[in-house]
Formats: C-alpha cells, sequence, structure tokens
C-alpha cells in the first residue's frame, strides 16, 4: 500500500468549508482520512493552503479544426477522445495551474457534434518520444455528454447553391439559426421512430440513433451550447418538447438576462472563458493613456517597463494600471484559438456579456460552475480557471463558494461528484497546495497532487 501524508495549516474543502492545522492522509490514490493535527512523518509547507485539484467543466483543450467531422450536421456517435491530442501543451499548462481534470468538448460548427470525454490532465501515455512519463491527459471517460450547438456556429459558412450544382458539402442547411434547431428537432424525431422501429426489429442498427436515444432516455447528458439569451430560452423549449432528463447549458454568455427562468427550469450552466475584452467586459470607458497603452503595448513581461503617462507608476517606479488595461494586455496579444468558430462567434453572439454573471447566476439561484474553454491553450493566460474564479469575486461572487465552483460543483455538472472536487475520505487524492489563499492574485500552485502521486512540485 501506497501512503504519504500532508500537514496543512489551511485546507479549503471544496464544497465550500475551511479546516485549519488538518492532516490530509493518501492511500493508493484516494484520500483515506481528513483529520485535525500533525503527523510524525507528514509533509508540509509553511503557510500553504489546500484545495481539491481544480475541474474544468469545459474545456478544448488538445481540440483543432481537425478533430471535428463537418460534413454532416449530426455526427452524435463520434468520439472527440478518439481523435484528441492527449499531449497538447495545454493539458501542462492547466495543471501548472491547477487543474487536474477536465471535460473535453468537441467544437461548436456542426448542430450536433458528437460526444465529450471526461480527462485527468496528467497520467496518460504521451506519444512524444520527448515527453516523461506520464506527461500526457488520461481518459477517464469517452462518452461523457452529448454536443449540441445552437447560436450562428453550425450556419456559419454554410450556404444554399444559388441554382448551381456543386460539390461542397456547404452548400447545406443549416443558414440560420432556424435552420439549426430544426436540424436538432429532426435528428431527435428520427431517435424516436427509430426507438419504436428497433423495438419491434424492423429497423437496422444506427449508431448515431442509438446515441440520441441515449441521451432521450437520460443515460447520457446533453450539453447545449448557447451564448445569446434567446438560444438559452431555445434550449429550454427543446429539453421540455423531448423530455431530456439531464441538460447543461454550456458557455452561457448572456444567461443572466434569463437566470431567473432557467434557476426554475432546475438546468445546470457551465459558463465558458471570461471576456476581457473592452466593449464585453468594462463599466466605463477607457482614459485616453490606457488606449495609447493598449494601441502599442510593448513588452509586458520585464518588471521595469513604464507605460506611457506617469499617472501609472507608483512611488517605486513600478507599473500601475487600470483593470481595463490589464485586460487589454490579453486582448492585444496574439492567441492561438483551438477550436472553429470560438473566436468569430463570440465576436458576434457575445457584446451583451458582462464579468458579473457568476454573481448574477448565483444570486438568481442558479446551479452552475466555471470552464476555460480554450484558455489554457498558451501559458498564464488571463481566462484560466483560478483567474476566473478570483475575477467573479471582484465582481460580487460570494468569496465562500467561489472556489467550489471550480472544484466540487463542476464535479457534480459532469457526474463524477462522487469522487472528484472534495477532500473528503474515499474521494481521489487529487490536491493543490497554493503559497497562500488560492483566491488572492498573487498566490501560485506549490505542488499539485493526482491519484496521491506529485506531479507538478515548484518549491
Amino acid at each position: 500500500m501506497q501512503q504519504s501524508q500532508w500537514t496543512v495549516d489551511t485546507v479549503h474543502l471544496g464544497d465550500g468549508q475551511v479546516m485549519r492545522d488538518v492532516l490530509v492522509t493518501i492511500n493508493d490514490g484516494k484520500i483515506t482520512a481528513v483529520t485535525q493535527g500533525a503527523g510524525d512523518d507528514s509533509q508540509s509547507i509553511a503557510g500553504a493552503h489546500m484545495t481539491p485539484g481544480l475541474v474544468d467543466a469545459y474545456s478544448y483543450m488538445g481540440v483543432d479544426g481537425a478533430t471535428l467531422e463537418e460534413s454532416r450536421e449530426s455526427t452524435a456517435s463520434l468520439k472527440l477522445s478518439n481523435s484528441l491530442q492527449f499531449d497538447a501543451p495545454a493539458f501542462g499548462y492547466a495543471l501548472s495551474e491547477g487543474v487536474t481534470t477536465a471535460y473535453v468538448s468537441p467544437a461548436s460548427m456542426n448542430v450536433i457534434g458528437g460526444l465529450g470525454c471526461m480527462v485527468k490532465t496528467h497520467g496518460g501515455e504521451a506519444a512524444s518520444l520527448f515527453s516523461e512519463e506520464g506527461d500526457a491527459a488520461r481518459l477517464l471517460d469517452d462518452s461523457a455528454a452529448l454536443k449540441v450547438t445552437l447560436g450562428g456556429d453550425p450556419s456559419r459558412g454554410n450556404q444554399t447553391g444559388r441554382g448551381k450544382w456543386t460539390t461542397s458539402y456547404t452548400a447545406r442547411r443549416p443558414n440560420t439559426r432556424m435552420g439549426t434547431v430544426w436540424v436538432v428537432r429532426r435528428e431527435f424525431y428520427r431517435a424516436l421512430e427509430y426507438v419504436e422501429l428497433r423495438d419491434d426489429g424492423q429497423v437496422a442498427y444506427n449508431a448515431d440513433l442509438e446515441v440520441l436515444a441515449a441521451a432521450l432516455r437520460g443515460d447520457l447528458l446533453v450539453r447545449v451550447q448557447a451564448r445569446e439569451a434567446h438560444d438559452a430560452e431555445t434550449a429550454l423549449r427543446l429539453q421540455e418538447e423531448f423530455g431530456w432528463p439531464r441538460m447543461v447549458i454550456e458557455e452561457a454568455t448572456n444567461t443572466h438576462k434569463i437566470s431567473k427562468m432557467i434557476a426554475r427550469e432546475h438546468v445546470a450552466v457551465v459558463t465558458g472563458p471570461a471576456y476581457d475584452s473592452s466593449s464585453r467586459a468594462i463599466a466605463r470607458g477607457p482614459s485616453s493613456t490606457e488606449l495609447a497603452f493598449a494601441a502599442e503595448p510593448g513588452q509586458i513581461c520585464c518588471e521595469d517597463y513604464h507605460a506611457p503617462g506617469e499617472e501609472h507608476l507608483n512611488e517605486s517606479g513600478k507599473l500601475e494600471l487600470s483593470d481595463f488595461a490589464l485586460s487589454m494586455l490579453v486582448v492585444v496579444a496574439p492567441r492561438y484559438e483551438a477550436a472553429p468558430g470560438l473566436s468569430r462567434g463570440r465576436r458576434s453572439e457575445a457584446s451583451g456579456s458582462t464579468p458579473a454573471l457568476p454573481a448574477l447566476l448565483s444570486e438568481a439561484g442558479v446551479k452552475f460552475a466555471m470552464g476555460s474553454a480554450e484558455a489554457h491553450d498558451s501559458v498564464l493566460t488571463e481566462s484560466s480557471l483560478i483567474y476566473q474564479a478570483r475575477r467573479a469575486v471582484r465582481w460580487g461572487l460570494d468569496k465562500d463558494i467561489a472556489l467550489s465552483l471550480i472544484t466540487s460543483v463542476p464535479a457534480q455538472i459532469c457526474g463524477r461528484g462522487d469522487s472528484l472536487g472534495q477532500i473528503k475520505a474515499g474521494f481521489d487524492a487529487d490536491l493543490v497546495l497554493w503559497s497562500g489563499d488560492p483566491l488572492d492574485p498573487t498566490s501560485i500552485p506549490l505542488v499539485v497532487i493526482i491519484d496521491g502521486q506529485v506531479v507538478a512540485d515548484n518549491r
């Protein structure tokens, strides 16, 4: 039996509770005891805080444009895990930010995009000869949820034939939101008919319709991407029409506008990335100095860099910028978009977004979690999972529940609430030790543990 113990000054259990002076005992990859006091042979880091490993409820790590089959509007039975890049750098970046588990979603360029998967960000077999053993993500579930996309993404690029013969697969429906909903309804009505005929032995096996039938039975979670509030309303109507027992609205950019409706229907939400665009996330206009800095940011990695305008320098000559200017550093920096539809779709469908979304959903009583989308595709982005929790607190979210929205709640929404997201006996020993309060912007992960093994050590 492989055993280890950690004595920790402050432990955030993942359900909103906090304990002081705690001994956490791990055996064979599981937490076996969480008790008060210190252990004789335990490891410890003075002043450290421990949390469960962060659970990313909506991610595109390891996903690129080549992973999605777009020649059909519905590819329900295709599994993202068959084409996922498990040793993509994004998993390592996420691990360094304390993320130990993630739901990875198919992209959004067809209406029914197939089956997303659950992974741990470390412990898998890397394809690269130059990677250390265990560096890749490890598959937990290859059929974690069915992806359905509403809004503009699936119709983007499609067009009518305009009276001309063409071999292009984009000359088809859907061309509009109405067409997208038509595809969803057509496929699920086909599934209902298929179940009746299958039970009577009148139809051959159909993999896509079997998956849709599983969603109709409640054996499979339906995750509907809907940014605009009216698209989220459409998702609620579709759920009522087909009786989907389990549905999650993901990305959910403008769902604060209908938060009471969502709460009334007891539908869970997974928010997408925290927007840092000036047109989407500020309560006031930028100053002329901030605009000048955004236009020519220069090198932002150097401690002695000075922005134009002395009003941004403190007494020691260090740079001080408003939240807007700091956010603009992300906006103007080049970044890699992991999956098609993300950049264009968000520009057109998120004009009404607000960084207060988590606070507003919480106030309305909506069960929700946070997801990074493609934020972990580069190092230390301003939309990483822990950053989103910190930012949500600055915009009104109760600090006592913020950590649960990136640990225990996403684990529950993703169907792993009995093994992930809490520091509790019987749960997976996925843990993060932070240099201080994890919601403090200066705090960093010192040690990351997955299944009881130290997989990142920054001490």
